[in-house]
């Protein structure tokens, strides 16, 4: 692959496009038009930028996206939670600026910028991997949160009346008491348009209900006068073409900005690069995490640069351009020119449209992101990452969406910490008539022998879980019903060592030797076994007392019972022989650096 088609993917595919494909895109360029029109919109209204904003944020972003992505689906534009983040770091830097003035949208246009600064830097420098950091039950408890920050942010649109709460609780008890001065026609309205999208959801899967309601409401809001009834709208939308714009901001705005746009920068990219990695796996392509940083990132910064704001790979266009039959992102184009079309010469037509009719699409659109399935899952087998999704979800709602996925990544690394400091550790029997060694409280029927103690570590050694290991080996030896010739640690599952547990297995050697028991390790990787050679760690528990497996080394002794399964492997120091000069090769169908 050239230096050209890596920078530009567009070169690579574009050659090989089929003419018999343009049918799929078309479909699903026009499918996709008609559902982000009204999307952009309401996004636009939740991010608290006017309507032409968001679409201009459709159309520049979409074509950088074509030039540069690797995904033949994703469909880049506004989404919820980046217009729910990008409206709360406004407020957070802009706490006087008025929603939709010109303060408010130099402000989000200046931050679509450093997002897409932030995203190529990242590219780069080939930081991808960045967001592995955010494991998927932290990213389903701040999803399910920030579902329910953004459908609570509408309330005060469905109901007709201000609703302000610093937060999500107290915008909802701020929601309860303006109850008596909700307005009567928007609350119809807003109910009506929610229970039709609702159902239409379910019944009539792949139908542009969406689309169809606001060419309805809109139509209405004209003929019957919405806005002398009391119903808010959109208002006039000023159209034409994107042009560029240079953001008026100073350094120290920019410095202000930053820490609010590395979250948006890294959930955004996990919501495209999640969406993108799904499908490239259905339809057996790979898509390049780095390249799709840079891609996301250059289209926010040129999106910014023409009057858009923050953008990112949205999960349910993407999904609707893939049923629709999107072969490459030919489609995307369509999409956008569309678009385009439409802030050309449409744009004075959504003037009548109902804001209820909007905050009602955000609401059916998100209430699918609350995943309680996902909570119950992960509570009825792993109990860490559960924990990591509430604390998440409790964080989000109570602090907001950017300290919110700090703490649930912060959370996640703590309880993975901790439970490495608490090593599962089991004693092995042996299987009868068998050499399988297995845990004795899972398999009750297994042997102990008298002169033998067994012990199996599930994870790496280091620091923190040393003491743990040494407090396990005193009490299976002070437990065991005689005293032990030998003591066997399974090291099979042991793939690192830091120099406090050396020490620690260094110790245990040297204190066993004194009360007459001898210190064995069996499944030792060869990597392993450098580590403890280098360290002189092999000199207290000698090279003669490696062994390859648990059974080899309870053998040793002289116990336990030979199988005709069994067949004794060679000493670790004949191993170490045959190996010499074929780093990297198979040895008996092993490989070198394992054995």
């Amino acid at each position: 692959m050239s230096r050209l088609s890596q920078a530009f993917p567009i070169v690579e595919w574009l050659p090989r496009y089929k003419r018999r494909e343009l049918k799929g895109d078309i479909t699903a360029g026009l499918t996709v038009a008609v559902m982000i029109i009204p999307q952009a919109i309401a996004y636009g209204l939740l991010a608290g930028v006017p309507p032409e904003v968001a679409l201009y944020a459709s159309i520049v972003p979409m074509f950088v996206y074509v030039l540069l992505g690797t995904s033949r689906e994703l469909s880049v534009g506004p989404a919820a939670l980046i217009s729910l983040m990008t409206a709360q770091a406004i407020h957070e830097v802009r706490p006087g600026a008025e929603m939709a003035g010109p303060e408010w949208v130099a402000t989000a246009i200046l931050l679509a910028v450093i997002v897409g600064a932030v995203q190529l830097g990242l590219g780069l420098v080939r930081l991808g991997a960045v967001v592995q950091f955010l494991s998927r039950p932290v990213v389903s408890g701040f999803m399910s949160a920030a579902a329910l920050i953004i459908a609570g942010s509408q309330i005060g649109l469905l109901m007709g009346t201000s609703v302000k709460g610093e937060g999500f609780f107290a915008t909802i008890w701020a929601a309860v008491q303006a109850i008596p001065e909700a307005h009567l026609y928007t609350v119809i309205l807003a109910a009506a348009c929610i229970v039709v999208m609702a159902v239409a959801k379910v019944k009539l899967k792949g139908f542009p209900m969406p689309f169809v309601l606001v060419v309805l409401t809109t139509a209405l809001s004209f003929f019957f006068g919405f806005r002398e009834l009391g119903v808010a709208v959109v208002g006039p939308v000023d159209g034409g073409i994107p042009v560029p714009v240079v953001p008026d901001a100073s350094w120290e705005q920019v410095q202000n900005l930053l820490p609010y746009a590395v979250p948006i920068a890294l959930v955004g990219f996990l919501e495209s690069i999640s969406v993108s990695k799904a499908y490239a796996f259905q339809h057996h392509y790979e898509v390049d995490a780095n390249q799709e940083l840079r891609a996301v990132g250059l289209s926010n910064l040129l999106g910014g640069l023409f009057g858009g704001y923050v953008v990112t790979g949205n999960i349910s266009r993407t999904v609707v351009s893939a049923q629709a039959g999107a072969k490459s992102q030919i489609y995307a184009l369509i999409t956008a020119s569309l678009v385009l079309l439409t802030v050309i010469v449409l744009a004075p037509l959504f003037e009548h449209l109902p804001k209820a009719m909007l905050a009602a699409m955000i609401v059916v659109a998100v209430a699918g992101i609350v995943d309680v399935k996902e909570a119950r899952r992960l509570f009825s087998f792993k109990k860490r990452d559960a924990s990591a999704l509430v604390i998440t979800f409790g964080a989000t709602l109570a602090l907001g969406v950017e300290v919110g996925i700090l703490t649930g990544v912060a959370a996640a690394l703590i309880l993975h910490l901790y439970q490495t400091t608490t090593p599962h550790m089991a004693v092995l029997g042996r299987l009868p008539g068998t050499s399988h060694w297995r845990d004795i409280k899972r398999f009750p029927s297994a042997l102990i022998e008298d002169d033998v103690i067994v012990i199996r570590i599930d994870e790496s050694l280091y620091f923190a879980n040393a003491p743990s290991l040494q407090d396990a080996v005193e009490h299976a030896y002070n437990v065991h019903p005689a005293h032990p010739r030998g003591f066997v640690l399974d090291c099979v599952a042991i793939n690192d060592l830091d120099s406090t547990a050396i020490d620690t297995l260094q110790q245990i050697a040297d204190e066993m030797k004194l009360e007459e028991t001898q210190l064995c390790l069996a499944g030792l990787s060869g990597p392993m076994h450098d580590i403890l050679e280098a360290s002189g760690c092999l000199d207290h528990i000698g090279e003669e007392y490696l062994f390859t497996t648990v059974h080899e080394a309870v053998l040793s002794f002289g116990v336990g019972e030979p199988t005709e399964e069994y067949q004794p492997a060679p000493t670790r120091l004949l191993q170490r022989e045959r190996i010499k000069g074929t780093e990297g090769l198979d040895v008996d169908g092993k490989d070198a650096a394992a054995i």
